[in-house]
């Protein structure tokens, strides 16, 4: 399993994850699926994306807080975020062409064949999952800091998260998402933001969010 105890002590310690969040993981640690070895090595193959991911969004969040409020604390509104996020979405582009690539050498294009199609959506389904336990926690930090509403910045951040597992299903050749068995992802919220991907309307699906 690639979140551990000590990678969630670290982010601890590193300011990327409150206490309450560090318990809450600890806690999940015991329900996580535990991904096979084709699973494990595409999300080892795309972390540095995402990685890179969060660290463009929040300095491009850091720019936009210091145009539009430098003396308001930075902070910053649904429709602010929006419009900054598409600086960030050459590095979104680049995980898609990453994670694409290595899906396909690693679990394979998409089956035609119903049952091997099945088994490939839920492989799918173990990495979103997978992604969700390392990445929606730091993503929450970053939203927080320029968005104080807690329950506005969770669901900013839950709508970028789903941009991301969205911008990877579309580069993997997924091309709808009922068959997606994944407990951390919502389908409804994962199809608007396949389509927003599709329809390049990212910016408009995140300002609906608020």
């Amino acid at each position: 399993m690639i979140n551990t105890k000590e990678t969630l002590l670290l982010q601890k310690r590193a300011g990327i994850i409150t206490e309450g969040q560090y318990k809450e993981r600890i806690s999940e640690l015991e329900t996580i699926y535990e991904l096979d070895d084709e699973e494990k090595e595409v999300v080892d193959d795309i972390k540095d994306e995402v990685s890179s991911i969060l660290k463009g969004m929040e300095n491009e969040l850091n720019k936009a807080a210091e145009k539009e409020q430098p003396t308001n604390e930075g902070l910053l509104t649904a429709a602010s975020i929006a419009v900054a996020l598409p600086a960030v979405m050459g590095l979104i582009s680049k995980l898609g062409k990453s994670a694409g690539s290595v899906v396909n050498k690693v679990l394979g294009k998409k089956p035609d064949e119903e049952t091997a199609y099945q088994q490939w959506m839920s492989k799918l389904g173990h990495i979103s999952d997978e992604l969700h336990h390392l990445y929606m926690s730091p993503i929450e930090s970053i939203v927080k800091k320029f968005i104080k509403d807690e329950t506005k910045a969770k669901k900013i951040a839950n709508g970028i998260f789903h941009i991301i597992v969205a911008v990877f299903l579309v580069a993997s050749g997924v091309t709808a998402v009922k068959a997606l068995q994944a407990k951390n992802i919502s389908l409804a919220t994962l199809e608007s933001a396949l389509s927003a991907v599709k329809g390049g309307e990212i910016k408009s699906f995140i300002q609906n969010l608020a």
